[in-house]
């Protein structure tokens, strides 16, 4: 009965875990600062005391139940990171929806009639094996299918995805610093990382599935002088250095083989985009979705196993190299993390803080 409730109700949750991003804000609070149920634990512990409360805003077991992840040998500090997004986003439309109803999401949430973009199998994670555009090509009107174009409530995320609090298998715990439904980019605060990258030169990012449901994502830059919107981040796209890492807990890292969306079809145009290289546990696509690991392994129908599991990889993290656009004036930037997902009508951001020189 658990297991079932779990697969109807859980999420995808991604996060961006270095450049250290400003959503994990709560990191210094408990129970995301325990070092016994935060940072270095699983998420999830099957000697967890209390059980998990779906049903309750507060989630009183939330210590056992969170975005706790890894990052190589070092804590991984994200707090709350994974549950800022935007629910209910259908690509064509002009503003998400915040619907329940979202994972997972088969029509077109505002009828805007976007056709899908994004219909090659190559960089398809989900439902890969039918027809674009057929009665069983449900996931076509989702964010991944044509990256960029769905509406995001807020460039950095909306604390718990909607504006009120909707039963899902991991909610938005209020704090001091934010509560349900608040805007990243309004209340977020500023939180300098000394992360100093330099225009044009090769730099690396890293972040985190919490859980998988395929898609992809894109990083960009928004100059921390304007109002951090979607169409300032979307002005600087930033472009990836085709060298791709996955990296366990214990801290050993190996180079897998990306697949980088480059299309007209993608916001903004031409926009490269990466696709996540960890399979999700779906049996229709597991025979035709590439193991990252080779040989190794991997059951798809259990959760975080083998090295390269895509269900709920907690123990794995993508190390992505990235290029610096040449020519951007030196001074105080704001990363973004977008994921678009293919499964669901949701997207993750993050926003971290970097220097550009």
């Amino acid at each position: 009965m658990f297991a079932t409730m779990l697969t109807q109700l859980t999420l995808a949750h991604s996060n961006l875990i270095s450049p250290m991003p400003r959503n994990a804000v709560d990191r210094t609070l408990e129970p995301w600062s325990d070092p016994v149920w935060g940072p270095g634990s699983l998420p999830h512990n099957a000697s967890c005391p209390h059980p998990i409360n779906f049903t309750s805003p507060t989630q009183p077991a939330h210590r056992c139940w969170g975005c706790t992840c890894v990052n190589g040998t070092e804590p991984c500090m994200v707090a709350q990171t994974c549950v800022w997004f935007s629910n209910g986003c259908s690509i064509g439309c002009a503003a998400c929806d915040s619907g329940a109803d979202s994972n997972p999401n088969k029509r077109d949430r505002c009828k805007s009639g976007m056709r899908a973009t994004n219909n090659d199998p190559f960089y398809r994670t989900y439902n890969r094996n039918v027809t674009a555009f057929s009665a069983a090509d449900w996931t076509r009107w989702n964010p991944w299918r044509a990256p960029g174009a769905a509406p995001v409530h807020d460039p950095c995320g909306m604390a718990g995805g909607s504006p009120h609090w909707q039963a899902t298998g991991l909610s938005f715990i209020d704090t001091k610093h934010a509560k349900q439904g608040a805007l990243g980019s309004v209340v977020l605060p500023k939180a300098p990382t000394g992360v100093e990258w330099k225009a044009g030169s090769k730099v690396e990012a890293k972040w985190n599935v919490r859980a998988n449901h395929g898609g992809g994502y894109s990083y960009r830059l928004c100059s921390a002088k304007e109002k951090l919107t979607e169409v300032c981040f979307q002005r600087t796209p930033m472009r990836f250095a085709n060298n791709t890492q996955l990296e366990w807990s214990n801290g050993t890292r190996r180079a897998i083989e990306g697949r980088f969306l480059t299309s007209a079809g993608n916001s903004p145009p031409n926009s490269q985009w990466a696709m996540n290289p960890l399979p999700y546990s779906d049996d229709h696509m597991a025979p035709t979705f590439p193991n990252p690991c080779g040989d190794e392994p991997v059951d798809r129908m259990k959760n975080d196993t083998g090295r390269c599991s895509g269900r709920f990889p907690w123990d794995v993290s993508i190390v992505d190299e990235l290029v610096v656009p040449s020519g951007l004036p030196a001074g105080e930037y704001v990363l973004g993390f977008r994921y678009d997902c293919e499964a669901t009508a949701q997207v993750w951001s993050s926003c971290a803080d970097i220097e550009i020189s």
